[in-house]
């Protein structure tokens, strides 16, 4: 008998103590006990489970504020305004090479590449997002200053200069200086969302286990009918160590490129890449 109590108390504890979860699962563990919730909740436990879809949908709004700031998509607008731009750039050489004696579009090539671009090739690869933007808006300045925006047009497609402008467009989102003012996130960072919530459930765990006869089968079938949907998501063992960097959710910087870093293929074929030899 004495066995029995103490299996059923070790039951009762791993959910009632707080466990941990990814704030990618809180909603979804959210709307599990809510599905598997008994008919007969008291005013107690009703609140208990509700308290936890209040605090799923809190880590969701962080996760929501967080993404539209992410470290991803502001490296990828500032990767879209970096090769648009690079794109105009190398679209000008290639015509600057024309000879005059076949057309004139050569000169005027030539012209527009020391108005744009007098430091020559625009070295954005190794700069931040702040200053790529701050780059671009340079850009800009130039071709509306020195009135350029028909000429760069009649020279090379209208489109790459269109799509500097979208690029840059988003980047001024990303980095938060243009677009529509987003509404202020929510104070709490995700850890202390997510620690919330799993004090949530542990709450609703020990209301649903007030009262709780150890010798009833069926009411202890019940109660772990009731919390399953924990055993699946709760973080556990070296997961629960590494689960602080998840939360973080971001990825590894990017190293800074070199603009003057000679050019190395990326393929490994001897015929273009002439850095690998046959053996």
């Amino acid at each position: 008998m004495l066995g029995q109590t103490l299996n059923v108390a070790a039951m009762v504890a791993s959910y009632t103590n707080t466990a941990r979860f990814n704030s990618r699962h809180c909603i979804l563990l959210a709307h599990q006990l809510e599905r598997v919730a008994p008919a007969t909740l008291d005013k107690a436990q009703r609140d208990a489970l509700d308290l936890v879809k209040v605090r799923a949908q809190e880590v969701e709004e962080v996760r929501k504020a967080q993404q539209r700031v992410a470290p991803r998509v502001v490296r990828s607008s500032r990767l879209a305004v970096v090769t648009a731009w690079g794109a105009v750039h190398g679209a000008l050489v290639a015509l600057s090479s024309v000879p005059k004696e076949v057309s004139p579009i050569g000169g005027e090539a030539t012209t527009l590449l020391a108005a744009l671009f007098p430091e020559g090739i625009p070295g954005m690869s190794g700069l931040d997002a702040g200053a790529v933007w701050t780059e671009a808006h340079r850009l800009f300045d130039r071709i509306e200053e020195g009135k350029l925006r028909k000429r760069i047009d009649g020279a090379i497609a209208p489109a790459l200069l269109q799509a500097c402008e979208r690029a840059f467009a988003q980047l001024g989102d990303a980095v938060g200086v243009s677009g529509e003012r987003q509404p202020d996130g929510p104070k709490t960072t995700l850890r202390e969302a997510s620690a919330r919530f799993s004090f949530a459930v542990s709450s609703y765990a020990r209301a649903l286990s007030i009262g709780l006869d150890e010798t009833d089968e069926v009411a202890l079938a019940r109660f772990q009918s009731a919390l399953a949907p924990i055993d699946v998501v709760r973080v556990t063992g070296r997961a629960a160590e590494v689960l602080d960097e998840d939360e973080d959710d971001d990825e590894p910087e990017a190293p800074a490129v070199d603009p003057d870093a000679p050019y190395v293929p990326a393929s490994d074929d001897p015929i273009d890449n002439p850095f690998v030899t046959v053996t």
